[in-house]
């Protein structure tokens, strides 16, 4: 297991400790005082290595439920609302995306889903690929209070982004099952298409989780230094959005350019996550392979890029 390395401070002898004889040997005439007498006790990062920094992340595993809590109160924490503003963000724009998409422009779902039901199960897997990619992003920036107080790897944080985007999650969940009631109580249509393979939907989910965080290691060190890392983050997630199947099917692409959503990272996780429950989505073995080519790259680098400039950016934190 890496062990910190612990400095011993250092300190010119008082001239009371010269005259009693108590002054330390060498040339420059320095003792070594005593760390715990002192109350002083300087702590550096462990020496770079991928299985060193996993078994120091282990080490600190407990502090991975504190990050989850705190990511989940940066939603409500000092506003005026409270906790509606856990409901307000994914009601709001599944109503007025369902409106104009599915009511004025008319973008048809195959095998008749209606639009909305549609558009709350694509928000939903987004949704998870989204914030967990943005608050990976801006992890060491949100939690630089607690990283100046006390040292943990940095990487306990950053894992613990997805804590939001599972709640939104959630929330899609309940907005999507309360639609399939009203629709089978109402026109006794019933359009989840449960099979065995609805059992890959929690698979779905891993696998944008995964990927989210993979990426949130190429640019979290920065966000802690420069503000335009949050503000690039908001706007290359919402162009993401755009070349990806969540407002309108991958069938309604045209053929000539469906390949370019196929070779998108994140159109596997989102098709399979839509075929599980509702028949609708098409995975390819062209957008498996983007996705996992895309995690090994996104992971491997990230990984070491975020783990070597831990110890060289750690002055930002403070």
């Amino acid at each position: 297991m890496a062990e910190s390395v612990v400095t011993e401070p250092r300190a010119e002898p008082r001239a009371a400790d010269a005259e009693n004889g108590r002054q330390g040997t060498g040339t420059a005439g320095l003792a070594t005082l005593d760390g715990h007498a002192a109350g002083l006790r300087v702590i550096d990062a462990p020496s770079p290595g991928v299985r060193k920094w996993l078994a120091e992340f282990w080490r600190f595993r407990s502090a991975f439920a504190y990050y989850l809590i705190a990511y989940l109160r940066k939603r409500y924490g000092r506003t005026f609302l409270g906790y509606i503003w856990l409901v307000l963000p994914i009601v709001l724009p599944l109503l007025l995306s369902s409106l104009v998409f599915g009511g004025i422009l008319g973008v048809q779902v195959p095998n008749r889903i209606p639009y909305f039901l549609y558009f709350t199960i694509t928000s939903a897997i987004w949704i998870v690929f989204a914030g967990t990619a943005y608050y990976a992003t801006r992890s060491l920036e949100i939690t630089r209070t607690n990283l100046r107080k006390t040292y943990l790897p940095r990487l306990v944080p950053l894992s613990a982004a997805f804590s939001i985007s599972l709640l939104n999650f959630a929330i899609y969940a309940v907005i999507g099952t309360g639609t399939v009631v009203y629709y089978v109580l109402a026109k006794n249509k019933f359009y989840l298409d449960l099979r065995p393979a609805t059992l890959l939907a929690p698979v779905a989910v891993a696998m944008l989780i995964v990927f989210a965080l993979a990426v949130g290691l190429w640019f979290s060190p920065l966000a802690p230094r420069a503000r335009d890392v949050r503000r690039l983050a908001g706007y290359v997630i919402g162009m993401w959005y755009m070349i990806t199947p969540i407002i309108w099917p991958i069938e309604k692409i045209p053929s000539s350019y469906r390949f370019l959503a196929e070779l998108n990272p994140v159109t596997a996780p989102v098709e399979l996550f839509k075929s599980s429950l509702i028949g609708v989505g098409d995975v390819t073995a062209t957008s498996l392979i983007a996705w996992a080519v895309g995690l090994v790259v996104a992971a491997s680098l990230g990984l070491r890029l975020f783990l070597s400039k831990e110890r060289r950016d750690v002055a930002w934190y403070y």
